[in-house]
């Protein structure tokens, strides 16, 4: 998912995506969660199985910690196919390898 940050956001932003999501991404069923930063745009990654269906869940348990995203952000997010190469990665996690 993608959203066009506001003039001046990227900071507030990066402290709140530095800190982690605000669930535990094992326990929601992703095998892998990510969140990277543009200039002007946020890139969160879901992957597993029903990832789509997962992050529209968390958004819906989680609505306080999404409401702090409405004062740095335009518009609701959008499904993007890739995150672009300038995009810096602020956060990772993803299921230990066996």
């Amino acid at each position: 998912m993608t959203t066009r940050l506001k003039p001046g956001a990227a900071p507030a932003a990066e402290a709140l995506l530095s800190a982690g999501p605000p669930f535990d991404p094992a326990a929601a069923g992703l095998s892998a969660h990510s969140a990277y930063l543009s200039d002007d745009r946020v890139f969160l990654v879901f992957e597993g199985d029903a990832a789509r269906t997962k992050a529209l869940e968390l958004a819906k348990e989680h609505t306080a910690d999404v409401s702090r995203w409405h004062e740095l952000v335009w518009e609701l997010p959008a499904i993007v196919e890739d995150v672009p190469d300038t995009a810096r990665c602020i956060y990772r996690w993803q299921v230990p390898p066996e």
